[in-house]
């Protein structure tokens, strides 16, 4: 039997969905990490969990308000998605969209697009998580990875708002600004530096148990094709690992095959296929 329960206490949520989520903590990487970093005060629009008899079959919630997170399913049928697409339908009539696995993602949106008349759901990106446990390739230019400091601010500010609109992340300069302080001030920003001079960044955010979540990945324009992405990348990588961290994992975009090469080359493995579909 196939139920749809909403929460309402985050407390009460987190501890029955968390567990669940640490059973695979890369392909959970993005709800689980911002579940964890949410506190009583922050805005949910929604948080639910599907079950399957008596066991967790799916996860879903939304902080943001044009998509929904899923989780990675388990032992959910196609019968079995069509059938919370239906509950979620009554339940939350205006989805806007959902982020998660491709298949189960997609088979829901169609249950909610068939629940809707017919309104469709777009692939706004198709993407891939890989997961890393062991670095193959160290750096190979002769730069350093350094934490980006407030110094850095003007130059990162930047890089932060030339990214958002490369990955098609609507965003005021005003607001890559902010967020750029932000990410300073969480202290996981790093850049690759040559002779004295940033060449390249990443980030690491969403801390779970045993993996972290490596993002912002950028080089400027005038630095690319040079390596600096992947020297940074893996720099970074193992200065998590060597933090404490089993693992890392990363989101890549399936339409850029430059940077799904180079992280498989440092020793990315793909465990999960995502997709982002929106509703028209």
């Amino acid at each position: 039997m196939i139920r749809l329960i909403q929460f309402d206490d985050l407390s009460l949520f987190k501890k029955e969905v968390i567990p669940f989520l640490e059973q695979a903590e890369a392909e959970n990487n993005l709800v689980l990490g911002v579940l964890q970093a949410l506190t009583e005060e922050a805005k949910i629009y929604y948080m639910a969990v599907v079950y399957k008899g008596a066991s967790i079959g799916l996860v879903l919630l939304q902080t943001q308000p044009h998509q929904i997170i899923l989780s990675r399913y388990v032992q959910l049928t196609s019968e079995d998605i069509r059938s919370v697409g239906e509950s979620l339908h009554r339940s939350l009539p205006d989805i806007p969209g959902f982020i998660g696995e491709k298949q189960a993602t997609s088979e829901l949106a169609a249950s909610i697009t068939h629940f809707r008349g017919g309104i469709p759901a777009a692939v706004f990106m198709n993407q891939r998580i890989y997961k890393l446990e062991t670095l193959k390739r160290k750096p190979l230019s002769p730069g350093r990875l350094r934490t980006i400091a407030a110094k850095d601010l003007p130059t990162i500010r930047e890089w932060v708002y030339q990214f958002c609109i490369e990955t098609n992340q609507a965003m005021s300069e005003q607001e890559a600004a902010k967020r750029t302080a932000l990410l300073i001030q969480k202290g996981l920003l790093a850049g690759w530096e040559v002779d004295g001079k940033l060449v390249s960044m990443a980030n690491g955010t969403r801390p779970t148990r045993t993996n972290v979540t490596i993002s912002y990945v950028y080089t400027p324009v005038s630095e690319r094709k040079k390596g600096y992405a992947a020297d940074c990348v893996a720099a970074l990588t193992q200065q998590m690992l060597d933090n404490g961290y089993k693992s890392t994992s990363l989101y890549t975009d399936l339409s850029n095959p430059t940077s799904n090469k180079i992280y498989m080359e440092i020793g990315y493995e793909p465990v999960m296929d995502s997709v982002v579909l929106l509703f028209q």
